[in-house]
């Protein structure tokens, strides 16, 4: 509005300028005068364009802002917020292309996660990759205040036993830290390893991963891990409880697409999953897609607001549809 109130401004003025120069009073000033006046309207000129050009500038939205809103447009309203959010990723793309088509793959594989992927139970698909470019990842879960591991977490691992059978040569990487009240010195990560070396892993197939505590971090850390020390590995597997497979395969596929892109290092990919069996979902679609706001958040560093999506949803100042 403001931007349309200077136009006009200088309109009406470069029209009145123009408008007294035909008058028989400005025909019989001398010519200096009529130079002066083009000179003047001149210099108005440059001015207004240097404050539109200013003011354009000052309104221009970082991608980090766009990027934002994509994720809690899609986070807050899932499909119905779809034409919005393609506008937000237009928008993205022309102040940054990659970042574009980055975050097209991303929302794209959002969509495919939560209504496309098919969750496997007990066992894997029998033509993934079988030697040792695959990496069986097994998310962690809450352990009890003593330190002990909950009977959801022993459910993960047996799959993940079963699935390490089946794929004797990919590694296994067990997820997760500290997570037990009255007892820091044991992480989920380190206890689920040596369940898994006592259950007879192979100690050199197990990679542990035992400083995070969102699945957000799970995926961060696992990619970090794998590029620094295991370069062959292009694929991994996701192994945890049924309703955990959805937003854990989109933040880790949205994790290490957004890694290989900005540190130009090397893709890795979802390429499957497997789930215990499990007595009672809890989880409803519209809390899973809140996690998995909370964990997006999370991902490009707004840990605040993630905080917000994760435990305080209902006082969440959601934008407006």
């Amino acid at each position: 509005m403001k931007k349309t109130t200077l136009f006009l401004s200088v309109l009406t003025m470069l029209i009145c300028l123009s408008g007294c120069s035909g008058t028989e009073k400005t025909a019989s000033k001398p010519a200096e005068t009529s130079a002066a006046a083009t000179e003047a309207v001149s210099d108005t000129t440059e001015n207004v364009t240097d404050t539109l050009t200013a003011t354009l500038k000052a309104q221009k939205r970082t991608d980090a802002q766009i990027i934002e809103e994509i994720v809690t447009y899609h986070g807050c309203y899932g499909d119905k917020a779809d034409a919005k959010v393609d506008e937000l990723l237009n928008e993205l793309n022309g102040i940054d292309s990659r970042q574009g088509k980055l975050w097209s793959d991303i929302m794209s594989y959002w969509d495919y996660a939560n209504n496309e992927l098919k969750v496997n139970i007990d066992r894997l698909p029998d033509d993934l990759p079988n030697d040792d470019t695959m990496a069986l990842t097994v998310l962690g879960f809450e352990l009890n205040d003593d330190g002990t591991m909950q009977d959801e977490l022993i459910g993960r691992l047996t799959v993940a036993l079963a699935c390490a059978e089946q794929y004797p040569n990919a590694y296994v990487i067990c997820t997760g830290g500290g997570t037990a009240k009255n007892n820091p010195d044991v992480t989920e990560g380190g206890l689920m390893g040596e369940w898994m070396i006592e259950h007879g892993l192979d100690k050199k197939r197990l990679i542990v991963e035992d400083q995070s505590h969102t699945t957000a971090e799970n995926a961060s850390n696992s990619y970090d891990i794998l590029l620094k020390d295991y370069p062959q590995v292009d694929s991994v597997v996701l192994i945890s409880s049924s309703y955990h497979i959805a937003w854990g395969s989109l933040l880790f596929e949205a994790a290490f697409m957004r890694s290989a892109s900005e540190k130009q290092t090397p893709e890795i990919h979802v390429i499957s999953n497997c789930s215990c069996q499990i007595e009672n979902d809890i989880y409803l679609w519209s809390e899973i897609l809140r996690w998995e706001t909370g964990g997006m958040l999370q991902m490009i560093g707004k840990n605040d607001l993630a905080m917000q999506y994760y435990f305080d949803y209902d006082n969440v100042e959601k934008p407006v549809l």
